[in-house]
């Protein structure tokens, strides 16, 4: 099966790009003919395709841009005529069978799920985030959980200013959700949406953006295969991922001075970084370490050292790869009870799940993990044993050929 797999980042940089890529490699090894698109960039992934690739589009630059240029940004992200033209180029070079979609919002546009269908290729969109209900795609205004967009009420994203805090990009992105909604382009050209969480395909039910029979719900998953499990208590938590309010960096802050004995690892970077550092120092917490951004081995040693890993979110998570990843790890997740975080842990299984911003309640549960280390390493095999039947990317790559198949 030749297969188009579109996504406007061709390089490590998120959960999305993780998932194109296995699934461009896992595929490929499979026999499948595997023809991505994306933008270009030098720190790309090699690709026989990349000269079909659009130029690198990166709508955070800030300065120098005149109306002219901020006018042609707006259009291009509704509609980009210059993607169109080069994967109707791509179409008619490869002849796919199928196209799946994922991350193709503002810089790819819809404009090249109008030349698949135009071609008469079936269509698979993986939504990773909250996009059809949510200008912004979070779910997330100033740091609190926000649907004042859902059923299709747009304009709020232009009173809360809910795009990078900015009255014109907000506009923009008003704009171009109530022009998509419009024209039906999703609905029209897109034959099977796929959500990795129940809770984020209950959501666009429940607002009436699609029907239940539009959408599959087909889980992330983590790469067991090249995970070795170890199920020794680690002496210290682990906090991975990026320090911003929403991911409840202060709500674990506050929780750890109920076990100031205990060590803590927070592990990533981002707008309290420093804010944190000084608040550790200023709670008198020796033993929370500010460890930075790891990733490779280094992060794989890090997971493997833990007694287990938290993850105090504050908004509406969809299917966190760092949850699939712990407990392939064989460690227990104690995490908030939010979005689709209580689909992958199983309370008092194979981790402990918590109200969101309960800073009590979470130290209550680090603390029976740190009291009770023999229940840490009975969560952690519960755990790896649940990846191996339900999450490995095996049986990711298998569901995902039956849909292709299906909408083939």
């Amino acid at each position: 099966m030749k297969i188009l797999v579109c996504n406007k980042f061709y390089r490590p940089v998120g959960g999305p790009e993780t998932i194109v890529l296995d699934t461009i490699r896992e595929l490929g090894a499979l026999g499948h003919t595997m023809i991505p698109f994306a933008m270009a960039h030098p720190d790309n992934v090699e690709s026989e395709y990349s000269h079909y690739f659009v130029p690198n589009i990166d709508y955070n630059k800030k300065g120098g841009k005149g109306i002219t240029h901020l006018v042609k940004e707006a259009i291009d992200i509704v509609y980009s005529k210059e993607a169109r033209q080069r994967i109707e180029k791509l179409i008619a070079d490869t002849k796919p069978d199928v196209a799946h979609a994922h991350n193709i919002y503002h810089q790819l546009s819809p404009s090249i799920l109008i030349a698949l269908k135009k071609a008469g290729i079936p269509v698979a969109l993986t939504l990773h985030d909250g996009k059809p209900l949510c200008a912004n795609m979070l779910f997330l205004v100033h740091g609190k959980v926000c649907e004042r967009c859902g059923g299709r009420r747009f304009y709020n994203a232009v009173i809360h200013k809910c795009v990078k805090d900015s009255l014109p990009s907000s506009l923009v992105c008003c704009l171009e959700e109530y022009i998509h909604k419009w024209t039906g382009v999703y609905e029209r050209d897109v034959d099977l949406f796929i959500t990795p969480s129940q809770f984020l395909k209950d959501k666009i039910v429940e607002h009436g953006r699609l029907r239940e029979d539009q959408i599959e719900v087909l889980y992330n998953y983590a790469d067991t295969k090249s995970i070795a499990p170890d199920y020794t208590p680690g002496d210290y938590g682990l906090f991975l991922g990026k320090l911003e309010p929403h991911k409840g960096v202060r709500t674990l802050l506050q929780a750890c001075k109920e076990i100031p004995d205990f060590e803590v690892r927070l592990a990533g970077r981002g707008p309290l970084y420093e804010e944190g550092q000084r608040a550790a120092n200023e709670y008198g917490l020796g033993k929370v370490k500010f460890v930075g951004f790891q990733s490779g081995p280094d992060l794989a040693n890090l997971i493997r050292g833990s007694r287990f890993v938290v993850l105090p979110a504050e908004w509406y998570e969809n299917c966190p790869m760092v949850i699939l990843e712990a407990l392939s790890a064989g460690k227990p997740v104690i995490a908030s009870r939010i979005g689709g975080i209580p689909e992958l842990v199983d309370d008092q299984v194979d981790g402990l799940l918590f109200e969101p911003g309960d800073a009590a309640a979470l130290a209550e549960s680090m603390r029976k993990l740190i009291t009770n280390p023999s229940l840490a390493t009975d969560m952690g095999r519960n755990g790896r044993a649940k990846m191996e039947k339900r999450f490995s990317i095996e049986l990711y790559m298998d569901s995902l050929v039956r849909v292709y198949e299906r909408i083939a």
